[in-house]
């Protein structure tokens, strides 16, 4: 397969241990041959985050950095059982990209139904692109109803590399997503890998997400990762879901 795209990355804008830049990571996307690389922050929910200031700013960045086409958005947490995202709508609207994630910082961990319920709503909204490791065992997800929900609301399904990873925080996960690849498969609901470096060390790193993608024998044109056409496609209907619904809560607050 050949990896065009770095759909999760890290700066040290999130904080969590890294002091590398965009440009840091931009570099390294070019050294490992990427074409696009999305940058996507944890929102200003997470501590030590940056503020809405900082992706306020990103539309003024650069949109190329070493040949590599730039791709600001965030890793917006799941706040509630509601789908509450925490980050406003007004720089959600910004975004080039939004991964939906649930972190205990935001969202206590709970039981499956109301894991299942917080991330299925923010699915709902219609304005996520990605559903961030689904596989962390703080938040088990009832597996056939978050892709039942994805497909219908063409939403991507993330393998996050991190995760998969034998040293990895988040539990067993090459179980669960080895269920969540299942179901895809049969559903046809596409499927991004995503490194999660925080940082430049890990940009492109997809070790342990294309060694389980090959095990489960999951079919490569449902993978985004290789086609900046279909990447695009995909992202484009969230997007404009995400400034209808910026334009919609305006109207609202102007009738009061």
């Amino acid at each position: 397969m050949n990896i065009l795209i770095e759909t999760h990355s890290h700066t040290v804008a999130s904080g969590h241990f890294t002091h590398d830049t965009i440009t840091d990571l931009a570099r390294a996307a070019k050294q490992k041959g990427l074409r696009l690389l999305c940058v996507t922050d944890h929102s200003p929910s997470i501590p030590g985050s940056a503020t809405e200031n900082y992706f306020r700013s990103l539309k003024y960045c650069e949109k190329k950095r070493f040949g590599v086409e730039l791709l600001y958005g965030t890793e917006a947490d799941v706040m509630d059982e509601h789908g509450k995202l925490g980050m406003s709508d007004e720089i959600l609207a910004e975004m080039g990209i939004v991964i939906a994630s649930q972190h205990p910082p935001c969202f206590k961990p709970s039981d499956i139904d109301t894991n299942t319920r917080g991330m299925i709503h923010a699915v709902e909204s219609g304005r996520i692109d990605i559903v961030g490791h689904p596989d962390d065992e703080k938040y088990p997800l009832d597996a056939e109803t978050l892709v039942n929900t994805c497909k219908q609301y063409g939403t991507m399904i993330e393998m996050n590399n991190a995760s998969l990873n034998p040293n990895g925080y988040r539990g067993d996960a090459k179980a669960r997503d080895a269920e969540l690849l299942k179901l895809c498969k049969e559903k046809r609901v596409y499927v991004s890998l995503g490194s999660d470096s925080h940082g430049a060390a890990h940009i492109a790193d997809f070790t342990y997400a294309l060694a389980l993608v090959r095990e489960c024998n999951f079919p490569e044109e449902l993978i985004v990762n290789s086609s900046l056409t279909l990447f695009r496609s995909l992202l484009a209907p969230h997007s404009l879901v995400r400034k209808k619904y910026l334009s919609e809560s305006s109207d609202q607050h102007k009738l009061f």
